[in-house]
């Protein structure tokens, strides 16, 4: 067995290790009791990482994380959860121990911003009409960035932030196939797609712009990608990845994606190829004029992007937000509150079809905030400390990217690339937090935010340490 091992240059582990990392993932399966069977992928995942090595398991994790989760079953999805925590906290322990000297800093303003965000959260619940209805979300967002911390200080190299990015795009892969067995299985076809009444194909999660969260990271990383390869055959099989990515947004439909998608196009053709850049701005400028001037493309894209139905109720959720702020100017509703005052500014009779809706958004979303808007949800649940919040955080993540990019200029490898198509990536999700809600802060939403937080943990990775020591990284 030695002998195989070294022929495949497979590293073995101390059986100590093994036996002490095999009984911490076993615990989990094993308290359930009728969840027993659960065990056996456990012992599956640990041969697995015997076999490959620390990173393969990381990859694992991320998809886990992403994928496993409410809809499928809540005691998977707690399984789930329990092992990827023990395992991330395992690799944290092994690597750094308890000597907090040795544990990765972090920049002055990130630490400011989250003892703002935290001050706002506190101060606006104790000055809310429901004081522990936040109990919750803020040891949630504890948790969430605790995570978040871990993911960052196991980073060592690029390969690691690559790894983490081979997880999206295997998420957003796998997002992908199963929305198109599920158009098919459910009897769909392409004519619906431009029908007025044209379904939205959601997988994994009921949260269909969740979903479309992991495509508007993948697209600028494969962009970033493609524009780093020289090979023809290399740049053949970024386009077709491009291409099936963009049948999963077609089925998912979301406006608020498409637009991030464009935005961190141009930034990443802007920055890396200007030519390119003026093409791309020409290309999208003349398909907008003919779509909007050929009436029958006009009708198609009409159709398409469901412009009939407007704003899709956003500019009323705007607007019982907007009169919450003017009610609670100062400290906000409070954090968990929403749910319990937005019966009190519905601008429309609940029996009506906007007031049922509104009511289905309020129950799928499990009672978070439905402003849509990630400056509104702050702007209402934490009142002016909560709007410097939502501002403080896109700035602070500009800045550093800007300057992190400006220090990689004369890198000799692909970190200039990566770094850019990160940064593109973090911005578009900033966009579309004009339209949605979420992938910023959402409640400690593991599979809403933590993508942006892998991004902007990776850009603080190149951003901290000295780029002769990242650089010679191929």
């Amino acid at each position: 067995m030695n002998k195989l091992f070294k022929t495949f240059d497979i590293k073995l582990k101390s059986i100590p290790e093994l036996i002490l990392l095999s009984t911490a993932l076993a615990v989990p399966a094993l308290v359930v009791g009728d969840y027993l069977i659960y065990a056996l992928p456990l012992f599956v995942l640990i041969l697995l990482w015997h076999l490959f090595g620390d990173r393969f398991l990381m990859v694992i994790i991320v998809i886990s994380l992403f994928t496993i989760i409410g809809e499928v079953s809540r005691i998977l999805r707690s399984i789930v959860y329990l092992v990827d925590f023990t395992i991330l906290g395992y690799f944290f322990l092994r690597k750094y121990g308890l000597n907090f000297n040795n544990y990765p800093s972090i920049p002055r303003s990130i630490l400011y911003f989250l003892l703002l965000y935290f001050s706002a959260m506190i101060l606006s619940s104790v000055m809310s009409k429901y004081p522990f209805a936040g109990t919750g979300i803020i040891l949630q967002q504890i948790a969430f960035f605790v995570i978040v911390y871990v993911f960052y200080s196991l980073i060592s190299d690029t390969k690691d932030i690559k790894n983490y990015f081979t997880g999206i795009y295997l998420v957003a892969g796998i997002i992908v196939a199963f929305s198109i067995f599920v158009f098919f299985k459910d009897g769909l076809n392409l004519l619906e797609i431009i029908s007025p009444d044209r379904p939205r194909v959601s997988v994994i999660t009921g949260n269909i712009e969740s979903s479309t969260n992991f495509f508007v990271v993948s697209f600028p990383l494969i962009i970033g990608s493609f524009l780093l390869k020289k090979k023809f055959p290399d740049k053949v099989l970024h386009v077709l990845i491009l291409c099936y990515f963009t049948v999963g947004l077609v089925l998912m439909m979301s406006r608020s994606a498409i637009i991030g998608i464009i935005f961190s196009s141009g930034i990443i053709f802007y920055l890396l190829n200007r030519k390119r850049f003026y093409k791309f701005i020409t290309s999208v400028a003349g398909v907008v004029l003919l779509f909007i001037f050929y009436p029958p493309l006009n009708e198609l894209m009409t159709i398409f992007l469901r412009i009939e139905s407007g704003m899709s109720a956003r500019d009323y959720l705007w607007q019982m937000s907007i009169d919450m702020i003017k009610d609670n100017p100062i400290f906000g509703l409070g954090p968990g509150v929403y749910k319990y005052e937005m019966i009190n500014y519905f601008p429309y009779m609940l029996n009506e079809w906007w007031g049922r809706l509104v009511i289905y958004l309020s129950e799928v979303s499990g009672g978070a905030n439905l402003s849509h808007n990630f400056f509104l949800t702050l702007f209402t649940e934490m009142g002016i400390l909560g709007i410097i919040t939502a501002i403080a955080l896109p700035v602070i993540f500009i800045k550093i990217g800007i300057k992190t990019i400006n220090k990689f200029k004369e890198a000799t490898d692909y970190s200039y690339f990566l770094i850019i198509s990160l940064f593109a990536a973090g911005v578009s999700i900033i966009v579309r937090n004009f339209f949605n809600g979420i992938g910023l802060l959402y409640m400690g939403g593991l599979q809403t935010d933590l993508p942006f937080w892998l991004i902007f943990s990776s850009i603080v990775y190149f951003y901290q340490y000295p780029i002769t020591s990242i650089a010679g990284n191929k």
